[in-house]
């Protein structure tokens, strides 16, 4: 179900199930059962012979966290790869809530590296934890519904108790004005995050440019560093160069 969120994307919102099964080499009846699914959980709304992203996949929806991490898993281990390497041993690390910067954490964990990380997803917890190198803090909360995140008041106020020497934070749009996310409490917890920190660093797959979400939660000015995937547009890459010199994107590694 993911690569067809993948590809709806791709094509500028709209293909035929019998191109979306032909880009998957499956059967157009399997298409048709996984675009009905995707239709009843939201991102997706079906027409005559073909599927359309709804306009709700930009603004509010949530991918579960399955799904979420089958989206672009290449662009994102490069985009972990990539910034895992600004972690200096000894450090302490910032990590917010989502599958990207769960790859940050997995790259962090093979470099072998020691340092301190705060997080509020108790999966990047349980990926940092298996290293005795790698002192773990995970922040208290209620967990959200169909993800590994934590959040809430408890969650806001053990963040404004920290002072990281670095941050990784996500987003679920960006564009040249700002990045935003689905909710205002959401966007709470990333407000936290960004005040908690001497260096943040935004990672975002390509595909969440350029969108915009319910709530903006930090100008492009408020992030130190940009790092997204190499495929990214190269027409949006220097738009997004010019307005923030800190823009780097992230080499895929040669197959």
């Amino acid at each position: 179900m993911a690569r067809i969120i993948e590809i709806l994307r791709e094509e500028d919102g709209f293909a035929s199930l019998g191109a979306i099964a032909e880009r998957l080499e499956t059967s157009v009846s399997t298409v048709r059962r996984d675009v009905d699914q995707l239709s009843r959980i939201g991102p997706v709304t079906r027409t005559h012979g073909g599927a359309v992203l709804s306009a709700a996949e930009t603004l509010s929806f949530e991918p579960g966290s399955r799904i979420a991490s089958e989206i672009e898993p290449e662009a994102k281990a490069s985009i972990g790869r990539h910034a895992a390497a600004m972690i200096v041993p000894g450090s302490s690390v910032l990590f917010d809530s989502g599958t990207t910067t769960g790859e940050v954490a997995r790259a962090a964990l093979s470099r072998g590296i020691a340092f301190h990380a705060f997080t509020n997803d108790i999966a990047i917890a349980a990926t940092l934890s298996v290293s005795d190198k790698i002192v773990v803090n995970l922040f208290h909360g209620r967990m959200r519904s169909g993800s590994s995140t934590v959040m809430g008041a408890e969650t806001v106020a053990d963040i404004h108790r920290i002072c990281a020497d670095l941050l990784f934070i996500g987003t679920h749009a960006g564009s040249l004005e700002g990045v935003s996310d689905t909710s205002t409490e959401l966007a709470e917890i990333k407000r936290a995050f960004l005040s908690a920190a001497r260096e943040t660093i935004l990672v975002a797959d390509r595909t969440k440019f350029p969108k915009r979400s319910l709530c903006q939660f930090a100008a492009l000015s408020e992030l130190d560093r940009i790092v997204i995937d190499d495929r990214l547009d190269a027409e949006l890459h220097a738009e997004l160069a010019a307005r923030h010199p800190g823009v780097e994107l992230a080499p895929r590694v040669p197959s």
